[in-house]
């Protein structure tokens, strides 16, 4: 199937109600199997789709805004959830079209069941970022925080009320505003790095077998799942932790600014593993990488800033002779027998 295809609202809308054609059930389940963004777009559009079954309540007119103010009185903000995916703003624009359409069908009934469901369901916002892309956001408390590839960050609609907690999975680096009475927060699966006001970066994508910790200023405490405090950082501290044997590793005076460059748009590699490294560029560049007959001992070091998948490969040539092909976000690599 195309890579690139993307089905239309109005096959989405037939396929949910089951009178698409085999041709197009093929096609969109092909589409969902791709992405767990574009499952997750349906299962959103199924929902909406479960109220057309109920019969719409009819509303004199003239009762609508007084309705609506009783409404607004009893629900909390809305939710909101940040897809930074530029590749799919069209799906922005038609879950706003399909959104609009519903709620002009069922009327007031269906706003005020619609706002409830989603307040009650979803109380955080999450922002993610795809593979190849990156992203900037500023907190509710003003704090700053800059998104990896393939990273989702979440927090409560209550942040900076009551406390300052951030869920990660990904990589993301903080630039926090101090406060001295509201501890910052950042939960990963493994640890948790808890700080006043500092600049940070955590590593803890769920498929890495490291979390890493690295200091740019400030002071931070690294506590483990059940708030045991495990050691404290000073500024160019560098900690990882080994998911697979609990075990901890610090180093201090490192020029931690390496560990943050991809926030400027430069990846640095310093004597990284091969997992490492085709890990990071399948991030980077939002592709799949696989390698067969690589020396899995091999150690590299490079930098990428502006260059492209294809000159990096050359790089990686250079260093150790493979043979590559790119098919559109499949890459093979072969090592060459010397």
């Amino acid at each position: 199937m195309n890579s690139s295809y993307k089905p239309s609202l109005e096959q989405l809308v037939r396929y949910l109600k089951k009178e698409s054609d085999v041709k197009e059930n093929e096609a969109i389940v092909a589409w969902l199997d791709s992405s767990e963004q574009n499952r997750h777009y349906l299962l959103q559009l199924e929902n909406e789709w479960i109220h057309l079954k109920e019969p719409p309540l009819i509303i004199d007119r003239a009762d609508r805004p007084r309705i609506w103010d009783k409404i607004q009185d009893r629900i909390q903000p809305v939710v909101k959830t940040i897809v930074f995916d530029r590749n799919r703003f069209w799906w922005l624009v038609s879950a706003a079209a399909i959104l609009i359409f519903l709620s002009g069908t069922l009327g007031t009934y269906f706003i005020q069941r619609n706002i409830l469901m989603n307040t009650s369901s979803q109380e955080q916002t999450i922002v993610y970022t795809a593979l190849g892309q990156k992203s900037q956001v500023i907190l509710p408390d003003g704090s700053k925080a800059w998104l990896n590839a393939g990273t989702k960050m979440s927090y409560s609609h209550a942040f900076n009320q009551h406390d300052r907690k951030i869920t990660l999975e990904g990589e993301a680096f903080f630039d926090v505003v101090k406060k001295e009475n509201m501890p910052f927060t950042v939960q990963t699966s493994h640890l948790d790095v808890v700080v006043k006001g500092t600049a940070f970066d955590v590593s803890a994508y769920a498929d890495d077998a490291k979390i890493e910790v690295s200091l740019l200023r400030g002071k931070v405490a690294i506590n483990d799942k059940k708030g045991q405090l495990i050691g404290e950082m000073k500024p160019n501290d560098w900690i990882q932790l080994d998911k697979r044997t609990s075990r901890y590793t610090q180093i201090r005076q490192l020029d931690a600014v390496q560990y943050s460059t991809w926030k400027s748009e430069e990846l640095v590699f310093e004597n990284e593993s091969l997992e490492s490294v085709l890990k990071k560029l399948e991030r980077w560049y939002g592709v799949n990488i696989t390698w067969r007959g690589a020396d899995p001992d091999r150690h590299y070091t490079f930098k990428v800033k502006t260059e492209s998948l294809r000159e990096i490969l050359e790089l990686i040539n250079v260093i150790t002779p493979i043979e590559y092909t790119i098919a559109g976000k499949s890459v093979a690599i072969v090592s060459k027998k010397r």
